[in-house]
């Protein structure tokens, strides 16, 4: 195994959140790490997944997208930032 291999499967371990965890942001992050190491785009539901963490979190989980180079449309408007957390919706909703 390469170096460089070794080190991309290291990061993932480290990047992949923990079973027990229940903070939301710190979850979110954890995946937003492995989209990035995968080379995958946001999910089409990023929005509403941001939408139903607190606002503090959903602003810090915001930071941490643009700081990973996923985030780099428009920015999001201070009602979003700002509004209370929502259930997040289910697909077949």
């Amino acid at each position: 195994m390469t170096a460089p291999a070794a080190a991309l499967i290291l990061a993932l371990a480290l990047s992949a959140a923990e079973p027990g965890a229940t903070d939301p942001l710190e979850a979110f992050v954890a995946n937003a790490k492995g989209w990035l190491l995968e080379g995958r785009p946001l999910p089409r539901d990023y929005r509403l997944r941001l939408l139903a963490m607190e606002p503090a979190d959903r602003v810090a989980a915001l930071a941490q997208l643009r700081r990973m180079g996923l985030l780099t449309g428009a920015s999001w408007p201070v009602g979003d930032l700002l509004r209370p957390a929502t259930p997040a919706r289910k697909a077949d909703e």
